[in-house]
């Protein structure tokens, strides 16, 4: 069974492990190198852009004195133009041609004749400037063709400026190298993180999945211990028992009388030890029904009634609606509570007060006294410990709360106690509804 266990919880953690790897940490790094992706082809259509204005702002800077140049038959001072642009290193090469697309002249690598560039002649017939990726002497370039007027705002020719299609790749790979060695760094970083963070989270679920074995194994061992020890000493205290009821019968001298009595009472201790025992031991849960919860608190006040004294503190059930029904072994929930209220009349001054809530997703039940509380060096851990208790030595054998713990957590639900604002202790039985 312990192992069992210990499979299906690695089974568990090993199935969510790969729900986060497969829904969670490969879509994260899909969608970040998706977007830089997106980013980039955003990046190099603005650098694309700002390369073309930058040689239409070229253009524009000398359109004018090329213009005058030109309607003053000025070749040189064309030329003069043109070297000028060529000399700055921007451009790959610049020209300008008449209307008819023959060169009028030139600097760096150009076109001699566009007389049936269909570029240019689209210029010519709409009079604005045209741009594409061309090839010019075997190298891609970028072209840029600028209509040229005069005063009067007639075309008289057009420029064609050039630029290396390279100048604008090689402008945006530092860019897009910077952006996906960051991208690469970034994700080796959370995959470090995330390798680390798995070890360590499988190291912790290992650690915790060992104590969780050990428990069951302790509890087991405990319980067949118990189961064991409570067999031999039952048949001994049974016939010790009854002897001493047949002395009393036959005695009955004052001195005789004390001393079977208080026989009697170590046999009757020893009985409830032994009840305790098989109690802890016993198989936590059987059949579950559906009880009313009003019937389940009820049967566990009368089952200590014979406990009670008329000085000792009362027992007071708060109204619990009879609506409120819950799923459980209703002999075991009654051990449950029984358990429960007898550490806490043992522990109140003058009352113990039990109530019950529903909510939409879980019933409660407290219980509550108005005693010294728990002690403050205690924790929960150890107040459920079996064999573990706050009593004075030979007042209580540190297995009630034990048994109560156990109960509660075979029905799926959890036991709670702690020290009260106004005094005294609450227990609380939680136990979760299905939705």
């Amino acid at each position: 069974m312990t192992k069992r266990y210990s499979f299906r919880l690695q089974q568990i953690a090993t199935r969510w492990q790969r729900v986060f790897l497969f829904y969670l940490v490969l879509p994260l790094f899909a969608l970040s190198g998706l977007a830089i992706n997106i980013a980039l082809e955003q990046a190099r259509e603005f650098q694309d852009e700002r390369l073309r204005d930058d040689i239409e702002l070229l253009g524009r800077a000398i359109r004018l004195p090329i213009s005058d140049a030109l309607m003053n038959n000025d070749i040189a001072r064309v030329q003069a133009q043109l070297d000028a642009v060529f000399a700055i290193g921007r451009v790959y090469g610049a020209s300008v041609y008449d209307t008819n697309g023959e060169l009028v002249a030139s600097a760096g690598v150009t076109e001699r004749d566009l007389s049936e560039s269909v570029l240019a002649e689209q210029l010519i017939l709409t009079g604005e400037q045209q741009d594409s990726y061309r090839e010019v002497a075997g190298r891609d370039v970028y072209s840029q063709f600028i209509p040229v007027h005069d005063r009067a705002e007639r075309l008289i020719g057009f420029m064609q400026l050039n630029r290396r299609a390279e100048d604008f790749d090689r402008s945006f790979k530092q860019l897009e190298n910077i952006a996906w060695l960051a991208w690469g760094v970034v994700a080796l970083a959370l995959l470090t993180i995330l390798t680390v963070g798995y070890f360590l989270t499988r190291r912790q679920q290992q650690q915790e999945l060992d104590q969780r074995l050990r428990e069951h194994e302790k509890m087991a061992a405990i319980g067949q211990l118990a189961r064991g020890v409570a067999h031999e000493l039952g048949a001994p205290l049974t016939v010790i028992a009854g002897r001493a009821k047949r002395l009393l019968q036959r005695h009955a001298d004052a001195d005789s009388q004390r001393q079977l009595v208080a026989i009697r009472g170590q046999v009757e201790r020893l009985t409830d030890l032994v009840q305790q025992l098989l109690d802890f031991s016993r198989t936590p849960v059987s059949a579950r029904k559906r009880h009313h919860l009003s019937d389940v608190v009820a049967n566990a006040q009368q089952a200590i009634l014979h406990e009670q004294t008329e000085q000792g503190p009362q027992i007071v059930i708060a109204e619990i609606d009879p609506a409120i029904t819950l799923q459980c072994d209703a002999a075991r929930m009654e051990l449950a509570l029984v358990n429960v209220l007898r550490n806490a009349a043992q522990a109140a001054h003058s009352e113990v007060r039990v109530s019950c809530e529903q909510s939409a997703d879980a019933i409660v039940i407290s219980i509550t006294d108005d005693g010294e509380g728990l002690p403050t060096n205690s924790t929960m851990e150890q107040l459920i410990e079996p064999f573990s208790t706050t009593k004075p030595i030979g007042e209580g054998t540190g297995l009630g709360l034990a048994i109560v713990a156990h109960i509660v957590h075979a029905h799926g639900g959890r036991f709670t106690l702690r020290n009260r604002a106004a005094g005294g202790c609450e227990a609380r039985l939680i136990f979760t509804q299905a939705g």
